[in-house]
């Protein structure tokens, strides 16, 4: 028993996320470490894409409504911190399938 997850539901829930990743990843044909990497540098290009263009929103709104600045903060901070840990648990769970999966063990 983990006194950060007692119960082990976050664990259950990262089990599932993997499960679908890794059904997905079969899926797409991902089946080389090499495939698998790119889709993280992938990743992590489209989640700066992302922060590039949630960013311009909330300035642009914020030159129309200055009032709004602390929200537009609060906004943005949460945005970034989304981003970030979706694109973490995202590299985490491709790490681990290329660890896992694609990776030959015992020259298998």
């Amino acid at each position: 028993m983990k006194l950060s997850d007692p119960f082990g539901r976050l664990e259950s829930r990262h089990q599932l996320g993997y499960e679908d990743m890794r059904d997905t990843m079969r899926a797409s044909g991902i089946t080389t470490p090499e495939a698998a990497v790119e889709i993280v540098n992938q990743s992590r290009k489209r989640g700066l894409k992302f922060l590039s263009v949630g960013t311009a929103v909330l300035l642009f709104i914020a030159l129309v409504l200055p009032k709004s600045i602390p929200v537009l903060l609060a906004l943005e901070l949460f945005l970034v911190v989304w981003t970030f840990n979706s694109t973490r648990t995202g590299r985490q769970y491709i790490e681990r399938y290329i660890d896992e999966d694609l990776t030959p063990v015992n020259g298998k």
